[in-house]
């Protein structure tokens, strides 16, 4: 809410050395931060959340809104654009376009590439704008909800996106690269909407302590440019481990003694190095990591000053990584779909394998195994020495 206070300022106090013809071009103008775009029979639905004249100028509002959804059909997007500049007043901006929120069905419906195609070909989007999609609901639903704490679901979204990191984010330009690399799927992060909708699109969500509010859900992976399955967030951050992309997450393990839980909470990791060994058809990929971090929590019976102790959760930690890869990389098999990149390690190792295997790698990778060796830095115990300690 700050941000968008603070470019509003900005506008007010510019807009006093500006001629007579700029203030009256920007008093005609209309500020969109977030596009939603849904595909139906009829072609695509596109959304647009514009933010309320009254924020800008400070005037009080009947409504009170600090925001206003406008949609509109089209067979072509340009054409949904222009029915909702045709229905608005003011000249409708979209060079402040901070996301571009992809409704479910049209990324199941093999849309994605299409879109990106447009964004980075319209002189009036900016290509940087974050792409993300949906689940279980339309893009134009998610952009009526009254965002509880920021006010403007568009900031929600933004500032929740945010604390992943930019580097796990992607924008037009980086979506078409991994569309077109070979030997690699494309994920996009998804949101969810936690609670009843009709009651997040109604004002009154802001005035209950149980508001309904946009949550990030994970990954969505995707084949070509279908979606075809949705990781949950934990799943989604280990995937990102190996793709080089933490930034930082709470990993829990199983005490060595079993079953009682320790909380490790890594900093840094990254991908130290990255081998792959052919046995026969079968394919073995052999990541180190180097990992930092904590002990946040600890229920287990070893003394945390004792090196043997330290060694031994260190072994845990790794079991659990090696444990989720796996899991991850069984539901990627299940889809034919490479969301590591094994392929295209492989096609940069061995360039004549590759062109042997590229035409039925979603087959071929189902004959991959990971295999996951942690360099890990444990840096505080805190208080903690053993169980009841």
């Amino acid at each position: 809410m700050k941000y968008l206070y603070l470019i509003f300022i900005i506008l007010s106090v510019a807009s006093i050395f500006f001629s007579q013809e700029d203030k009256h071009e920007l008093n005609q103008s209309s500020f969109s931060f977030a596009l939603g775009i849904d595909y139906e029979k009829e072609g695509y639905v596109v959304s647009l959340q514009l933010i309320n004249p009254g924020e800008i100028s400070g005037e009080k509002l009947l409504n009170n809104s600090p925001y206003i959804v406008y949609k509109a059909k089209g067979k072509t997007i340009d054409t949904a654009l222009e029915k909702i500049s045709m229905n608005t007043s003011r000249y409708v901006d979209l060079k402040q376009e901070q996301i571009i929120v992809l409704g479910e069905e049209l990324a199941r419906k093999g849309r994605t590439k299409e879109i990106v195609e447009y964004i980075l070909h319209s002189p009036d989007i900016p290509a940087n704008a974050l792409i993300i999609t949906t689940k279980g609901n339309k893009a134009s639903e998610l952009l009526e909800i009254f965002s509880p704490v920021e006010g403007y679901s568009a900031l929600e979204i933004t500032n929740t996106l945010d604390k992943l990191g930019k580097h796990v984010l992607q924008n037009a330009s980086e979506i078409k690269v991994d569309l077109l690399e070979e030997g690699k799927d494309s994920s996009l992060p998804y949101i969810v909407l936690k609670g009843d909708l009709q009651k997040g699109m109604s004002r009154d969500n802001l005035d209950t302590t149980n508001p309904a509010h946009i949550v990030f859900g994970g990954f969505g992976l995707f084949k070509d440019e279908y979606l075809k399955k949705y990781l949950d967030y934990r799943d989604s951050l280990f995937l990102q481990l190996l793709n080089g992309k933490s930034s930082g997450f709470i990993i829990e393990s199983t005490c060595p003694e079993g079953p009682e839980k320790f909380a490790f909470k890594l900093f840094n990791g990254h991908v130290k190095n990255r081998e792959y060994k052919r046995v026969e058809n079968n394919y073995l990929f052999q990541y180190t990591l180097n990992l930092s971090g904590d002990i946040r929590q600890y229920n287990c019976h070893g003394n945390l000053k004792d090196p043997e102790t330290i060694e031994q959760l260190e072994k845990q930690i790794n079991k659990t990584i090696q444990k989720k890869e796996n899991k991850i990389l069984s539901i990627a098999q299940g889809y034919g779909i490479d969301p590591f990149g094994l392929g295209h390690f492989i096609k940069n190792k061995d360039p004549e394998l590759w062109d042997t295997l590229k035409e039925e790698w979603s087959t071929s990778i189902k004959n991959a195994q990971i295999e996951i060796h942690s360099n890990i830095t444990i840096q505080n115990v805190g208080n903690y020495k053993s169980r009841g300690d």
